[in-house]
């Protein structure tokens, strides 16, 4: 038996944090629009503590390896723009995913370098793209479909919906987990499926049908 994992890395873009202030208000303005549409479907946000480490197929030490990167990260960056722009961070298995806007390419550059030198970090998908700040609106229809996608997984039977780690940034999905390439593939037509969503594009960590039980037996 192997622990390797084949990594299928595509270019992705996903958002994970924002300023308290900020997500609030992205918070309600996608509520508003999805009673708007006529239902209210709210997809589970980060989960922490035990339920975490129960329900995701990365070991306990990678889960708090990824968040300490992303608060390292989130840090530098903050720092280096100094207000301008809008960065976020992404880490999954140590592979950091960087997304928003910034005002010149300077500043694209000079994040993607600090994201490279911050320790344990495996690969950078870089996703900055320089350019005006998205708008709340923009953001808000980004956290719906990203909470219809999530719902479409619960309610796909080959899918184990905690598996994946889902974002969404201009209405492009981002797939992200420790999946096998059988749950990869129907991931993806799921998503794709879903309204709204423009393309999917996956970061995955592919591994056998035996690795996957391998890591049910160690958490059982």
């Amino acid at each position: 038996m192997t622990n390797r994992t084949e990594i299928h890395r595509t270019r992705v873009r996903a958002r994970s944090h924002f300023s308290l202030p900020r997500a609030g208000l992205v918070l309600m303005a996608a509520i508003a629009a999805t009673q708007l549409q006529g239902c209210f479907v709210l997809g589970a946000a980060a989960v922490g503590g035990t339920a975490l480490v129960a329900t995701d197929r990365r070991t306990a030490g990678a889960q708090l390896e990824d968040q300490t990167i992303q608060v390292k990260a989130a840090s530098q960056i903050s720092d280096a723009l100094r207000g301008n722009g809008n960065v976020s961070v992404n880490s999954y298995n140590q592979q950091v995913l960087i997304t928003g806007q910034v005002p010149t390419e300077a500043y694209k550059k000079q994040i993607q370098q600090i994201v490279s030198n911050i320790a344990n970090v495996k690969a950078v998908a870089d996703e900055v793209v320089v350019g005006p700040n998205s708008t709340l609106g923009e953001e808000a229809n980004d956290t719906y479909i990203t909470s219809k996608v999530r719902a479409s997984f619960i309610d796909d039977k080959q899918l184990y919906s905690q598996a994946f780690k889902i974002t969404t940034s201009a209405g492009i999905v981002y797939l992200q987990g420790i999946v096998t390439q059988a749950e990869a593939d129907q991931a993806a037509a799921v998503a794709s499926s879903v309204s709204g969503v423009k393309k999917v594009v996956t970061l995955f960590n592919i591994i056998t049908p035996q690795q996957l039980q391998a890591i049910y037996s160690h958490t059982s």
